[in-house]
Formats: structure tokens, C-alpha cells, sequence
């Protein structure tokens, strides 16, 4: 049961909806009835946000004083890895009973149909986090649940064109291998077992999407970091009484980024790095109330 099997099952909201909780630090709780491959589908989730450093619980830390060393350097130095937490299914409720903020972890949750029965993870979670994604994994159909925040409220068109690279990218990359073998195979003896196996190429697709959605990811991230530099920069003018702001199109032009809309970067920003740059835009808008309660998860 990996990611991009699972990924091929769901709709295309819900799909867009990991991406989404995973740029914007949301914490995601993935549950499923086997340890071993909600464990398999946590290391998965985290591999594609490789731009973060990542941490796991009861390996790199046990303590909230631990925790709190760990990811001290985010509020002092804006170049140091933003961290992510990854919490094995083993030390879950561990973690839930020892920390109230879950800002950017990935947590995994194995459920006993006998002994769980009556264990309601969505309430259970409620009074520990005032967003979080449920990812419920299942053989058949996996379901996305996506707690705090109302849906119409999210533009997902980044995450969408996410996905749509990733199946073009992928379609083509396979197509043109395929038709290469093919063209070094025109043999009529050539056993047809054989031919099969030359010409499947799943392992080589897993490999692929998820080098195409890591890139993606990190070219979002990269101009969301230039563009951080620029704004931080026209904030300190700002701070000194010297009023200057920058156009939409000026910031996007100069950041050679034009595949997610400039309030989309604000607010990843806002989540990256803590910083609200709305007011150095011009005819930009204020961070709303869901965006300043999203930098305050726990």
C-alpha cells in the first residue's frame, strides 16, 4: 500500500488535500489497520517535503524540552530547516499525551478493530488540535478528512496542478521508454514473458511521480522563499517609516514563479516562516482570521 496507489484511488479535492496540509504544516494523522504500512505511508508523506528537516519522535527526541531545543532555531534564524516531526504508530499516543501543539507532524495511528472499537479518533483529536488532515488508509478505499478548516475556503489550484504534472510527466517519461524498447525488440521469437517483463515499468512510475511532485514542491518552496526575502526586506523599510510596496506582478515576475497566485506565497510564507507581508503588497490583503488561526495549531 503505497502513496501513489493510494493517491490514484481518491478524488481529486482529497488528494489535493495532502499537499495542501503538507506545505501549510497542518498535522496529519494517517490510521490504518497495520502498523507496518501506516508506518510505510508516514515515511512516504515525509520524503516529499524534503526541504524541511525531519525529526522523529522517541528517536530524536522523547521530551517537550527536547522538542522545544529542536526547533528553537526557527524563531531566530530564517535560513536553518524548518523541522517536521514524523510519530510512528508505536509512540503515538505517547506523543498526544505529552505535547498540545503538533505543528507540522505527521503522526500515525494503527487501529484495532477489537480493542478501538469504540475509540473515536476525530474527538479524541479535537481536544489536542484545532486543524488536523485524517488520512484513513484502507485496501479498497482510503478516505481524506480535513477537520477546522471549511473547504470553500481553500483554493487548492496549486496542489491540482501538482497532480496534473505528475500524471502528464509521468504518462510521457513512460511512453517514450515503452516506445524505445519496443523499437530495440522487433524480434518475432522473442518470448512473449519476457516482453512483458521489459515493458513493465511500475517501479520505475513510483519512482518518477514522486521525483516529479518533490520538484514541484520544492520549486514552490524556493520561489516562496525569494519572494520572502524580497518582502522582509521592503518590511524593514516599512518598519523605519520609509512606505514602500511592491505590485503583484513585480513580485511574481522577479520571483520567476507563476504557477500559484501571489496570496497563495503570502500564506505559505505566513506558515513557513511566521511572517504576515500582506501589508507591503500592493492592493494586497490582510491575512484573514483562517489563516492567522492556521499559524496557531496545535
Amino acid at each position: 500500500m503505497n502513496f501513489f496507489k493510494i493517491l490514484e484511488t481518491l478524488k481529486l479535492q482529497d488528494a489535493s488535500l495532502i499537499f495542501y496540509s503538507l506545505l501549510n504544516r497542518i498535522p496529519i494523522i494517517v490510521s490504518g489497520e497495520f502498523t507496518e504500512d501506516v508506518n510505510k505511508f508516514l515515511v512516504e508523506l515525509s520524503e516529499l517535503i524534503h526541504f524541511r528537516k525531519e525529526f522523529v519522535f522517541y528517536t530524536d527526541f522523547v521530551s517537550l524540552s527536547e522538542y522545544e531545543n529542536l526547533i528553537q532555531n526557527e524563531n531566530i534564524d530564517y535560513n536553518s530547516e524548518r523541522a517536521h516531526i514524523r510519530c510512528p504508530c508505536s509512540v503515538s499516543l505517547k506523543a498526544l499525551n505529552t505535547f498540545d501543539k503538533f505543528h507540522s507532524w505527521i503522526i500515525g495511528i494503527e487501529i484495532l478493530q477489537k480493542k478501538n472499537s469504540h475509540f473515536n479518533i476525530k474527538e479524541s483529536l479535537k481536544k489536542k488540535m484545532k486543524i488536523f488532515l485524517i488520512i484513513k488508509l484502507n485496501s479498497e478505499k482510503s478516505q481524506i478528512e480535513l477537520e477546522g478548516i471549511n473547504l470553500k475556503e481553500i483554493d487548492l489550484t496549486l496542489e491540482q496542478n501538482f497532480l496534473q504534472k505528475i500524471s502528464q510527466d509521468t504518462e510521457k517519461a513512460i511512453a517514450k521508454m515503452m516506445r524505445v524498447l519496443n523499437e530495440k525488440t522487433k524480434f518475432d521469437n522473442i518470448d512473449k514473458d519476457l516482453m512483458n517483463t521489459l515493458l513493465d515499468f511500475e517501479t520505475e512510475k513510483k519512482e518518477l511521480k514522486k521525483n516529479i511532485i518533490k520538484t514541484e514542491m520544492q520549486k514552490f518552496f524556493s520561489a516562496s522563499k525569494r519572494a520572502f526575502f524580497i518582502l522582509s526586506r521592503l518590511n524593514l523599510l516599512r518598519n523605519i517609516e520609509i512606505n514602500t510596496k511592491i505590485g503583484n506582478k513585480t513580485l511574481l515576475e522577479t520571483i520567476d514563479y507563476e504557477e500559484a497566485p501571489l496570496e497563495r506565497i503570502i500564506s505559505f510564507i505566513n506558515k513557513e516562516w511566521n511572517e504576515d507581508f500582506s501589508l507591503v503588497i500592493e492592493n494586497g490583503k490582510k491575512i484573514n482570521a483562517l489563516d492567522s488561526m492556521q499559524s496557531m495549531w496545535g
